[in-house]
């Protein structure tokens, strides 16, 4: 048979026009995909990924061929979180009952406190020295199966008389300052965390020499009197990230009348402060007494915050679980009378109503769990966030991008991009249709792979 130029001519185009199918590790196809940074939610997307990161994010993926395949079956999915403020001693034991070591099960425990609840990020925020070459080779290998860690070696104060605490570093002049600070950048570390005992000249030789180096900082600002140093002078230096919420009201008490008056109101009211629940307690009174008595102070102490841009950890969990019910924990203090428990209610929601502003006007709030059962914590912080005014959207942003930014790595993680990794959360009920639905059962992929969830 015999033919014609033409009919080959057309063939070859035909033949021009077909697409090879492109090779990729993992489709997710009919995805719900949220956008933390504008709060719009993609629908029936595909997702597309390869070696761990996301190559795309597009309506149809005809042109794919994949190894994995999950049909989301337009489920919500999101990024993944991020706790900016972890003890790894809450998970390995603390003072005379922590390891001197870290052993090779140590990362596989630490991320079973944090994995299988979405959260695949995790920042130490002071550590034994001891365990440091260990968790600075765990920062420098990431695993797709176990949680991402940086620390910020131990936190920094000045030198005590008393025996200091096994997370914590102490120099002893400007001079050690500086050179701990030197000494972590050449280890790996990355960032630092200076702690409201450190004093003066140390302060700010530790802090100027960290920013010379490139580390982020952070502080854990706001003791409980005038001696300490305040986030109003810390900001004068130059540090822009801020450790707990419930620390703000010790930067704007500003007397020694204030204290005293703060200091007796909580008498009155709650006893002694001879507790750990009674620190909490007083940390939320002096929140009142801020609200009621240093109104025009707090408003403009707000103002500075959001205008110098800084960044602040939530550790909501933590003093909620003291006087109220959530989802995994009961009331720790059982010794408080019916009216004592109101009060707390009552000075909580002052809390979060001064955060929900602060978030407004442009104040970074970043999830920080600071305790035990981290990722149970992170899911009952995000629910107490949105019971007490924040959206199911902010609740994610906090959750995700805001902490990526705070520690330097949102070009890698914190929202669902081309080119970033892909750490996400497929929701089987989303929050956005119920904010319990937050501790609903969900599927993780970190780094690609799928991760058991809870």
């Amino acid at each position: 048979m015999r033919i014609y130029p033409i009919v080959i001519f057309s063939l070859s185009l035909l033949c021009l026009g077909c697409k090879q199918a492109k090779d990729c590790d993992l489709l997710i196809q009919n995805a719900n995909v949220l956008d933390v940074e504008t709060g719009d939610i993609w629908e029936n997307k595909t997702i597309i990924i390869t070696d761990g990161i996301i190559q795309n994010i597009i309506d149809e993926p005809n042109d794919y061929k994949a190894i994995q395949s999950i049909d989301a079956k337009g489920k919500l999915v999101t990024p993944s979180f991020i706790d900016t403020h972890i003890h790894p001693t809450d998970v390995f034991g603390d003072r005379e009952k922590a390891p001197k070591s870290l052993n090779n099960n140590s990362r596989k425990k630490l991320s079973d406190a944090y994995l299988p609840f979405g959260t695949t990020t995790t920042l130490m925020m002071g550590q034994p020295e001891s365990w440091l070459s260990t968790v600075l080779t765990w920062q420098s290998n990431p695993n797709p199966n176990l949680v991402d860690v940086f620390t910020t070696g131990g936190a920094i104060i000045s030198k005590e008389d008393r025996k200091p605490y096994i997370g914590h570093s102490m120099v002893e002049n400007t001079y050690k300052a500086q050179a701990k600070m030197i000494e972590y950048h050449n280890l790996g570390i990355k960032h630092i965390k200076l702690y409201y005992r450190l004093n003066n000249p140390e302060f700010q030789s530790a802090f100027e020499t960290a920013d010379s180096l490139g580390m982020k900082i952070y502080g854990h600002i706001g003791g409980f009197n005038l001696e300490n140093q305040t986030i109003n002078e810390t900001l004068s230096i130059g540090l822009k990230n801020y450790e707990h919420l419930p620390t703000i009201p010790n930067s704007i008490l500003n007397s020694s009348e204030d204290w005293e008056e703060a200091n007796k109101i909580f008498a009155e009211n709650f006893g002694e402060l001879n507790s750990e629940s009674r620190v909490i307690q007083y940390l939320l009174e002096l929140s009142r007494y801020s609200e009621t008595y240093k109104k025009n102070e707090q408003e403009e102490f707000i103002d500075k915050l959001a205008k110098e841009k800084v960044s602040f950890s939530t550790t909501i969990h933590f003093l909620y679980q003291q006087f109220g019910e959530t989802y995994f924990t009961k009331p720790i203090d059982t010794t408080l009378t019916e009216l004592q428990v109101e009060r707390c209610f009552e000075n909580f929601k002052i809390l979060m109503q001064n955060a929900k502003k602060m978030y407004d006007k442009g104040v970074e709030i970043r999830l920080g769990s600071d305790m035990a059962n981290g990722g149970k914590a992170n899911l009952s912080e995000l629910i107490l966030l949105c019971e007490y005014g924040f959206s199911v959207n902010d609740a994610f942003k906090i959750a995700s991008i805001n902490g990526a930014k705070a520690i330097g790595i949102e070009n890698e993680v914190g929202s669902l991009q081309k080119g970033k990794k892909a750490n996400l959360i497929i929701w089987k009920k989303s929050p956005f249709d119920d904010i319990k639905n937050f501790t609903s059962e969900k599927l993780i992929i970190k780094d690609g792979k799928t991760i058991l969830a809870e």
